[in-house]
């Protein structure tokens, strides 16, 4: 191969290899475009409530669909799937409400009330295992086995760490996941991969999430969001899932786990459920509840692209 050829090769690989980079975050992309069109042109979106449940289990679709789990011997990873949950609904959102009640207030508490109680988020944090070189059959594993337990932890949870501050419509949150959970597998079952597309399924997803982002956005005021609580809250979810990770790797290394292990499993517990979280949101109508939860969704796959690219 001559010079010219070499250099054409090497410009490719670079320019293929920075696209892959850039559409790992399509997604906040897509987040932060539908925050702005939110703020600027909220009028449709006071009409777009009654899309929030089709298109959250459409999103759980989407993340369960294409994980084939039915030849994997579950008790293999019966203590790592234990170990996730525990601390997906119990360390994480107990120890992070205790953290989250000395710095905010209000409804900016209960934003983050909610995100930390929500299920993982399956499809970024299988995306984001496999990117690191981990076990991605053991986070599509623990994935569903999160979004499984929801219906009934999520709730649960959620009414703990507000402590009766706040009325929480327990049996309505309980009745929306199950349908939501329920409507996903019903529609993996009625929608295998040879009848739609892995790349129609994609860019439904990414419209359902702009879609859910900007009906949120539009129908409450930002405006009266003070600019030095995006701050707060932007430190306290990087210290969170910095903490996290820490944590985690620090008790694998104590168990003896190794690296393609620890991996899913923060990712699995860390990353919550955007869709599911605001749906819950959808009952408060509170600017900084959506805020919080968008900033959390936002920075936790910043963290997680870099955990990937040098954890």
């Amino acid at each position: 191969m001559n010079d010219t050829g070499r250099e054409r090769r090497y410009v490719n690989e670079t320019w293929h290899r920075y696209v892959g980079r850039a559409r790992r975050f399509e997604n906040v992309g897509l987040v932060l475009a539908a925050v702005v069109l939110g703020v600027l042109v909220p009028g449709p979106g006071r009409y777009a409530d009654v899309l929030v449940t089709p298109l959250v289990i459409f999103l759980v679709y989407g993340s369960l669909r294409g994980i084939s789990v039915a030849t994997v011997e579950y008790r293999s990873y019966g203590l790592v799937i234990l170990c996730s949950l525990a601390v997906s609904y119990v360390l994480l959102p107990f120890g992070g409400i205790r953290i989250a009640d000395a710095v905010l207030t209000g409804d900016a508490l209960i934003g983050m009330a909610i995100v930390l109680a929500a299920p993982t988020t399956a499809g970024s944090a299988i995306i984001w295992t496999r990117l690191a070189g981990g076990d991605s059959e053991l986070a599509a594993l623990v994935s569903i086995s999160s979004l499984a337990v929801a219906p009934l932890l999520t709730p649960f949870v959620l009414s703990s760490l507000l402590d009766r501050r706040v009325a929480l419509p327990v049996e309505t949150m309980v009745v929306d996941l199950l349908v939501i959970v329920l409507g996903g597998l019903v529609l993996v079952i009625a929608l295998p991969e040879h009848v739609i597309g892995d790349a129609a399924v994609d860019r439904g997803s990414g419209l359902a999430i702009l879609c859910l982002i900007y009906s949120s956005i539009a129908s409450v005021d930002v405006g009266a969001i003070d600019p030095a609580s995006f701050g707060v809250v932007g430190a306290l979810v990087v210290s969170l899932l910095g903490v996290g990770f820490v944590a985690v790797r620090a008790a694998s290394a104590a168990m003896g786990i190794d690296r393609s292990t620890y991996l899913p499993l923060f990712f699995t517990a860390g990353l919550k459920n955007l869709g599911i979280a605001l749906l819950i949101a959808f009952a408060y109508r509170s600017a900084m509840v959506v805020v919080v939860i968008v900033t959390y969704y936002v920075l936790q796959q910043l963290v997680g692209a870099v955990i990937a690219d040098f954890a």
